[in-house]
């Protein structure tokens, strides 16, 4: 299904709206029943059907004043991937700013658009690191946060949330972005396939294929470089330029197994 770009965007701009103007019903009816939400990567899912997405509202939005500063948009089938900076003040005047990719996968059913998946690609370790060093007023919004995610969401899910510091696939998923960028660039069709597991998936624009596939779809004499990686989880998401003939500008995902460390799976917007 591929929805039209402007339709898209002005849909999935609805969802930083909301958040900005408190807009909680508003906010929670532009997910489908059946959608989820990663914020970010690597933390528990939050499901609207069993009102966990609900519930991570009144944690994470409602205390707060947010707004997000959009630097690029690039969409392709029934995607957005979006480059942004998410700024937050904490009810102690505590202001954070948090660099971020944003991937909404949207439907659309008897005319109605939804989200069935939203995952934010941000650093929860660099964040953390942040707040530590930011002295007193920093710490007790940190601990007003906690006292409201155990509230509202659970022991389980909150130990399993910060369990997601550790859980990751670390410095391995920059250096991966990286070697993929040169055997891209080089036409490395060997070393294309020692990052990818054997069942690995490629998406280009919205076109699923095999990671050696994407060496046909770029331009001879093209050359790939990537920047501003972050990790999330199991995950590293990127900007990324092929400079040649047909120049480009994107967002990659690359998602890695966790037993390996092995590319299981690559996004591109375009």
């Amino acid at each position: 299904m591929t929805l039209d770009r402007d339709k898209l965007l002005a849909f999935v701009a609805r969802s930083p709206a909301c958040v900005a103007a408190h807009d909680r019903e508003g906010w929670l009816s532009l997910f489908s029943d059946d959608a989820a939400i990663e914020d970010p990567v690597g933390a528990p899912p939050a499901p609207k059907r069993d009102g966990t997405l609900q519930r991570f509202y009144d944690a994470f939005i409602a205390p707060n004043s947010i707004y997000f500063d959009v630097s690029a948009d690039h969409t392709f089938s029934n995607a957005t991937l979006r480059d942004a900076t998410i700024h937050t003040r904490t009810p102690s005047g505590v202001t954070v700013a948090v660099e971020a990719y944003l991937e909404y996968r949207v439907v659309e059913r008897d005319g109605a658009l939804s989200v069935e998946r939203m995952r934010a690609f941000w650093s929860l370790r660099k964040m953390v690191l942040f707040v530590l060093t930011s002295g007193p007023r920093a710490w007790w919004a940190m601990s007003a946060l906690f006292v409201g995610m155990f509230r509202t969401l659970g022991t389980p899910w909150v130990l399993s949330y910060l369990a997601s510091l550790w859980r990751t696939v670390g410095a391995r998923g920059e250096r991966a972005a990286h070697e993929l960028a040169a055997a891209l660039s080089k036409r490395d069709e060997s070393a294309l396939r020692w990052l990818f597991s054997q069942d690995a998936s490629a998406e280009r624009a919205g076109e699923i294929g095999r990671p050696e596939d994407l060496l046909a779809s770029l331009p001879e004499g093209s050359k790939v470089t990537i920047e501003a990686p972050i990790v999330a989880g199991y995950c590293c998401a990127f900007r990324y330029r092929v400079e040649g003939d047909k120049p480009v500008r994107g967002i990659a995902i690359l998602e890695f197994s966790p037993a390996t460390s092995a590319i299981r799976s690559l996004v591109m917007s375009s």
